[in-house]
């Protein structure tokens, strides 16, 4: 009777939870700190696609229709919002060649960062010094 109020209460946790608790997570990190995640669900025929800045700024957020191929060799074929994609063990392939890494074990890191986080960038320099009243001038 135990092992069955056991089993009874994870089910009732995962039902609670959802399915957000089995997701997977792939991101790639950008030179500049920018980068871009996605998150896919295994009994899900969606998507959570989100992109931001190292400024914490989140400038993309969406849910795509995401299709699944048969596997070959291990290598499992996505289409996530119509661009081809491949789930190949912890790291997912973007069409274009970008690698996104299974997160949070590992990132994989971009040479390019995204453009409209440049304008969100600060300048060096450029934030105003703050001065602290009662400490001299």
């Amino acid at each position: 009777m135990a092992v069955l109020s056991r089993y009874g209460l994870l089910a009732s946790l995962l039902w609670l939870g959802g399915c957000d608790l089995l997701t997977d997570s792939y991101r790639v990190e950008f030179s500049d700190g920018s980068w871009r995640e996605i998150a896919i669900t295994p009994f899900s025929d969606e998507a959570h696609w989100r992109e931001g800045c190292a400024t914490g700024e989140i400038f993309t957020d969406l849910v795509l229709p995401l299709k699944r191929g048969k596997k070959v060799e291990g290598k499992q074929p996505l289409l996530i919002g119509g661009e081809r994609f491949e789930l190949d063990g912890d790291s997912l392939y973007r069409s274009n060649g970008m690698v996104f890494g299974h997160s949070p074990d590992h990132i994989q890191r971009g040479l390019k960062g995204i453009d409209a986080c440049r304008g969100l960038r600060p300048v060096r320099g450029g934030l105003p010094k703050l001065k602290a009243r009662g400490f001299g001038d």
